[in-house]
C-alpha cells in the first residue's frame, strides 16, 4: 500500500451491535486516496465495521480516528465528507435519473442551477454502457441506478464513499466494468472507495487494503498475495 496520510485510524474497535457472538476489535489505518475492501463470512458483521468506520454507529469500545480534513468540511457547503450507499439505498421514485443525481447539490446549493446541470452530465458521461438516465428508476437496470447512486454521492465531493455489496446482482462482464469505473473514482478524483462484499477479482486488480472480518478474528492485509495466502493456507 502507499504511502499516503490517513483518513481514518482505529484503535481496539469493537461496533455497537447485536450480534452473537461478540463482534472482536479492529485496529487499522485507511489511507486517502485508496481503495479497501472490507470481506468475511457474514453480510451483517461486515456492514457493522462498515458503518463502525463511517461513523454511523459509534464504537462499543475502542475509538475511531478520523483526520481533520475529515472533520473541517465547512469548504463545502456543510456537506459531508463522507457518503454512505447501504444495499438498499434507493433513488426516488418519482424523479428521473438525472433529476435524482441533481437533488443533494440543489439542496445544499453548491453552484447556480446551470453549473449544476453541467457537472451531473460531465460525471454520468464518465461511464458509459448505453443507458437513458432519463427514465425512472422503476425502469432502470440494477447496474444503472447504482452507477446513479454513486454519482449523486460524489455531486457533493465526499473524500470517502462507502459502498455496500456494490456487485450484487450484477452479471460477471457488469462486474468488470463497473470495477474500472470504482477504481477511477479513487484514481482520477482521489476518493477513498470502501466496499463490503467485493468480487475477489475486483479486489485482486485493485484493492489497496482488505479486511477480512469474522465472527471470531479481524485480519488487516495491505498486498493481495498476503490475502491470498491466507484464505489459501
Amino acid at each position: 500500500m502507499n504511502d499516503k496520510a490517513a483518513l481514518i485510524q482505529t484503535i481496539s474497535a469493537i461496533p455497537y451491535s447485536d450480534l452473537r457472538p461478540p463482534s472482536v476489535p479492529l485496529t487499522c489505518e485507511i489511507n486517502a486516496a485508496s481503495l479497501v475492501c472490507l470481506l468475511g463470512q457474514q453480510f451483517s458483521v461486515i456492514n457493522v465495521y462498515m458503518q463502525m468506520l463511517a461513523g454511523t454507529n459509534e464504537p462499543y469500545t475502542g475509538s475511531v480516528n478520523y483526520a481533520d480534513s475529515l472533520l473541517n468540511n465547512s469548504d463545502k457547503n456543510d456537506c459531508p465528507a463522507i457518503a454512505y450507499l447501504y444495499h438498499n439505498s434507493a433513488l426516488l421514485s418519482v424523479l428521473n435519473g438525472i433529476d435524482n443525481v441533481k437533488v443533494p447539490a440543489l439542496y445544499h446549493q453548491l453552484a447556480s442551477t446551470t453549473q449544476i446541470d453541467k457537472e451531473v452530465y460531465a460525471l454520468v458521461s464518465e461511464f458509459e454502457y448505453g443507458a437513458d438516465h432519463l427514465i425512472l428508476p422503476a425502469f432502470m437496470s440494477t447496474l444503472q441506478r447504482r452507477h446513479l447512486l454513486i454519482v449523486r454521492a460524489i455531486m457533493l465531493k465526499p473524500k470517502i464513499l462507502f459502498i455496500e455489496s456494490p456487485f450484487s446482482n450484477l452479471d460477471r462482464d457488469q462486474v468488470r466494468v463497473f470495477g474500472q469505473y470504482l477504481s477511477g473514482l479513487v484514481k482520477n478524483k482521489n476518493i477513498t472507495v470502501i466496499t463490503s462484499n467485493a468480487n475477489l477479482d475486483f479486489v485482486r486488480s485493485y484493492a489497496d487494503q482488505v479486511i477480512y472480518i469474522t465472527t471470531a478474528t479481524v485480519h488487516v492485509f495491505n498486498h493481495w498475495e498476503t490475502f491470498s495466502d491466507f484464505i489459501n493456507g
